[in-house]
């Protein structure tokens, strides 16, 4: 039993509003070891102003005692054109949910009564990074354009934050969206490459040990019938376009728990393995864009190229999907 600290860790969540955010939102909601400060949203699975009414209809689900503000960030990337994932996540990023009625005909879920922030998610970003220093994690669920907007900005502000977890690229095992690249790092490589040259301390939660962490679709069924819940509801909702995708796509119906994974490792650092590497992101070829480019190499001179991400190579799956599910 790994002995989490007992001063929450005060969080900034920076996510682009899709269905695995949402799962990782509600965990950081309802952990007692994070103490979430705001969430700031951009564009990535969708548009920024969707994503953000995404991460509000999360919280008016979730009812915490205390709403993080919600600030909205940039509407597409550095340099490349926009691309999303409507197809894998629903046209609202979050599986569709008008579809869903009450037995009575009524919305299941109504119109927001909760709106976002009037402040820009650069200024909230910078803010934290101000207020709370090293003791500051930010968790980046989506492309990095909010953060490397940030560091252009203000450089000298975020290198005083504690850590960045990022869900995005991949170390030893192929991309998800290309060959080479994964969907976040391949949505604004130019953003990624920018927070790897940041000299800001970064934990990479890719890939390599997502696909570890699977959720079957007969769990979250379970869940809705052993404990009936708005939150299980919404789960089971929310998740339908989203695993019917990988049902469909790779012969398994569920979905990878990607953002969780990030979630978990801020909570408890303990589930996973990690090796320290040099880490580059590839911005301009032809069939390589967003790549993260790993120097593996046994010669590797840590002089010029000094490591600069902590990657997570391996999960305990089991104790993962434990916490998980006691958070959700």
């Amino acid at each position: 039993m790994t002995i989490l600290q007992s001063q929450p860790i005060p969080v900034l969540v920076d996510t682009d509003g899709g269905v695995d955010d949402a799962l990782a939102l509600i965990m950081a909601l309802n952990s007692p070891q994070l103490d979430l400060k705001a969430i700031t949203v951009l564009a990535g699975n969708i548009h920024v102003d969707q994503a953000a009414n995404n991460v509000l209809r999360v919280m008016s689900i979730v009812q915490p005692n205390t709403l993080p503000i919600v600030a909205k960030g940039c509407e597409k990337p550095l340099v490349k054109q926009p691309f999303n994932a409507a197809g894998i996540h629903g046209a609202d990023g979050l599986g569709e949910l008008d579809q869903f009625k009450e037995a009575d005909g009524t919305a299941r879920y109504p119109k927001l009564t909760i709106e976002a922030s009037t402040e820009n998610a650069i200024d909230v970003i910078l803010k934290a990074a101000q207020e709370y220093g090293d003791s500051l994690n930010i968790v980046a669920l989506g492309p990095l354009t909010n953060l490397a907007t940030a560091i252009q900005k203000d450089a000298a502000t975020m290198k005083k934050i504690g850590r960045i977890i990022i869900m995005g690229g991949a170390v030893t095992v192929p991309g998800n969206i290309t060959a080479a690249a994964e969907f976040n790092f391949f949505v604004d490589p130019d953003a990624a490459q920018i927070v790897m040259e940041s000299g800001i301390p970064l934990t990479l939660v890719g890939l390599d040990v997502a696909m570890k962490a699977p959720l079957p679709r007969q769990v979250v069924e379970d869940n809705l019938q052993r404990r009936p819940s708005k939150l299980t509801q919404f789960i089971a909702d929310c998740t339908g376009i989203y695993m019917a995708f990988y049902r469909d796509n790779e012969g398994f119906y569920g979905c990878y728990l990607h953002d969780p994974l990030a979630m978990a490792v801020a909570i408890d650092p303990s589930l996973v393995k990690t090796e320290l590497f040099y880490m580059m992101v590839e911005t301009e070829g032809r069939f390589t864009t967003g790549l993260s480019l790993v120097d593996r190499r046994d010669r590797r001179d840590e002089k010029t190229n000094p490591p600069n991400v902590e990657a997570c190579l391996d999960v305990d799956t089991e104790q993962f999907l434990k916490l998980f599910d006691q958070l959700v």
